[in-house]
């Protein structure tokens, strides 16, 4: 077999890409700054595509927005666990009481998201199953998603805060 020219004259190195590396690698890397931008995405979709199918009906899958609600929901689980396991990472520099507040409500919306997005779905769902001439459910499940969305912002503008001006997570 011919090897281009780059992968001959690149240095060998010998690191082993094992289960032990790359467990050693997730302990050290925050990844709820990672995961948490697929429920923000997937709720901010839901609530765009969803508002366009209540425009014009036609244009879009009736339940686009209830299928990208429960990724939302989905990745918002992992979402959260990542979080508490960073918060607890972060609780051991000692940051002070104002910045401790700002983690706890920035946890409390977080929470609120992942649990709404959880029960929103399972009642969307099941509302939607039961009535699926009733548009509406539709209505009610867009007021919903913009209740969610603005809860998710402002979590994310908390976050944000975190990160930005008092440097939580930062090396």
């Amino acid at each position: 077999m011919v090897q281009p020219l780059f992968l001959l004259m690149a240095p060998k190195r010998n690191i082993p890409l094992n289960l032990e590396c790359l467990l050693i690698f997730s302990m050290n890397t925050p990844l709820h700054p990672t995961l948490v931008h697929f429920p923000i995405a997937f709720l901010y979709g839901a609530l765009i595509l969803h508002a366009i199918q209540l425009w014009r009906p036609y244009w879009i899958c009736r339940v686009i927005g209830l299928w990208l609600l429960g990724m939302a929901a989905f990745f918002g689980i992992f979402a959260s666990i990542a979080g508490e396991k960073d918060m607890a990472h972060a609780g051991q520099v000692g940051y002070s009481s104002e910045i401790i507040e700002l983690m706890n409500r920035h946890e409390l919306m977080g929470n609120i998201v992942v649990w709404g997005s959880i029960i929103f779905f399972i009642a969307w769902i099941t509302l939607f199953f039961k009535n699926m001439r009733d548009i509406r459910i539709d209505k009610l499940a867009f007021a919903f998603l913009l209740l969610l969305v603005a809860v998710v912002s402002f979590s994310a503008y908390l976050g944000g805060q975190l990160v930005w001006v008092h440097g939580v997570g930062t090396p």
